[in-house]
């Protein structure tokens, strides 16, 4: 049986951010529902994606770097087919179909991010000179919602705004039924963390176009959703990513090559210097407005450690040559592994007789994402636990960025009940894993993928 949903259950979600608690609401949420493994439902359907009746569609060039003619549009009736092109590729890279699975369910459209269950409860708009849109992933187009140029009007909103108009807006919404129909209430957490990897995905795509991007978590919600028109009981805006003019974005090797290791690890070991080489590049400085980071003349913040907001990255080496087995603390200060608990594997993450146990028992080790909830709840109140398991969502697709750079294969999961993983990993007071990443090699040649993007962009 599943747990009640939101309608009967005050309990279901942190409130809204005009009824806040203080962080009481957000701690009775994580206790009831947000530690623990839900029951699922796997008979029931996520809910669609979002489309607006009635908007004007603007197909996009695909794939991205094809000749502008291909993408159906009127050249004479528009200026900006070569942003529209470089727009298209960026979106694309962000949660379009970028390649075809094959897997024992039949084929299925590959997007570059993963996401809980398949649900994909964030939804992307996007604000340029020419208006106000929504992106359409499987159709790889733009529903235009206004042709005014509202920038500046979502810029205000954000409690940290540039010191300047950003070429792009990119605002990152979640559907608040989107998966609740399978998981319950747990769903919420699912949301803020699928939210969170869009964001990290953002960054990574409009840094490779050389847009220096930033990403916003303070910012009057209620003010951008109604810029957005949004009913604020069933879709609300998680994440900001402002950027500047950008180059048209290469698909890089690790871009295409980052998915779920659904086919499971080779039980192999791994040496320690290519998961020292994953850490540093999935620790490298986040270009996001924290909290907890000083402002700049030219800027909201300069970039944070993950340690500067609220996350700190744990370790569970299994095979990792050169390492022993057991709990290690990364310091992103020294860049060290700090050994805490010896002999725990990342099989013992996860509870007995479930595919976690599996995944764990083949996956060389395991990099669990652990968050500092008593931190932020005195400053931003309930809300700080939506911001920092998208904080974990970011940290966990950069990981996974990391993984396929280095060679490795990945999975996100959260099937582990929190309070257990706390006591394995011998975490403080107050701080609790929010996401584990699942490290080694894929097994044999992984699913068979047929790619739509290549390296370095049209063929």
């Amino acid at each position: 049986m599943r747990p009640a949903t939101p309608a009967a259950d005050p309990d279901a979600y942190p409130p809204p951010a005009d009824a806040d608690t203080g962080g009481t609401a957000a701690r009775r949420y994580h206790a009831r529902y947000g530690s623990v493994l839900p029951a699922i439902d796997l008979t029931a359907s996520n809910t669609p994606p979002k489309v607006h009746p009635g908007a004007h569609v603007i197909p996009l060039p695909f794939p991205p770097g094809a000749p502008a003619h291909a993408s159906g549009l009127d050249p004479a009736a528009s200026e900006s087919l070569d942003n529209l092109d470089n727009l298209g590729a960026l979106l694309a890279l962000l949660c379009g179909v970028t390649r075809i699975d094959w897997t024992g369910a039949g084929v299925g459209a590959g997007r570059p991010v993963p996401s809980g269950g398949g649900a994909y409860p964030g939804e992307v708009y996007v604000a340029t000179a020419f208006g106000l849109c929504h992106y359409l992933p499987a159709a790889h187009a733009l529903e235009l919602l206004s042709p005014a140029d509202l920038r500046a009007d979502l810029v205000r909103a954000l409690s940290r705004p540039p010191a300047h108009r950003p070429e792009l807006v990119l605002l990152i919404t979640t559907r608040q039924d989107a998966n609740l129909a399978r998981y319950g209430p747990f769903g919420h957490r699912l949301q803020a963390l699928d939210t969170g990897v869009l964001t990290g995905q953002a960054l990574t795509v409009l840094a490779a176009a050389s847009a220096r991007p930033t990403a916003h978590v303070l910012f009057a919600e209620r003010a951008l959703g109604g810029l957005l028109g949004l009913d604020p009981g069933a879709e609300r805006v998680h994440a900001v990513v402002t950027a500047d003019p950008a180059c048209p974005p290469t698909p890089t090797a690790e871009l295409l090559n980052r998915r779920s290791a659904r086919s499971g690890f080779e039980p192999a070991p791994v040496p320690v210097a290519q998961i020292t080489e994953l850490l540093d590049q999935a620790t490298a400085p986040l270009p996001l407005d924290s909290p907890d980071g000083p402002g700049t003349p030219d800027g909201p913040n300069t970039p944070d450690a993950p340690d500067a907001v609220g996350c700190e990255l744990y370790l569970v080496a299994g095979r990792v040559t050169g390492l022993e087995p057991g709990c290690h603390r990364h310091d992103p200060r020294t860049r060290k592994l700090v050994p805490l608990t010896p002999g725990a594997t990342p099989r013992a993450l996860f509870p007995p007789g479930g595919p976690g146990e599996l995944a764990g028992f083949e996956a060389a080790c395991a990099l669990l994402v652990v968050g500092d909830h008593e931190r932020g709840y005195p400053e931003h109140g309930d809300r700080w636990y939506r911001m920092l398991n998208l904080r974990a969502g970011i940290l966990g697709q950069r990981i996974g960025l990391a993984a396929a750079r280095v060679g490795l294969g990945a999975g996100l999961r959260c099937d582990f009940v929190s309070t257990e993983t706390d006591r394995l990993l011998g975490t403080p007071p107050g701080r609790t894993a929010l996401l584990a990443v699942l490290i080694g090699p894929e097994r044999g040649s992984g699913t068979p993928t047929h790619h739509l993007l290549f390296p370095g962009g049209h063929r």
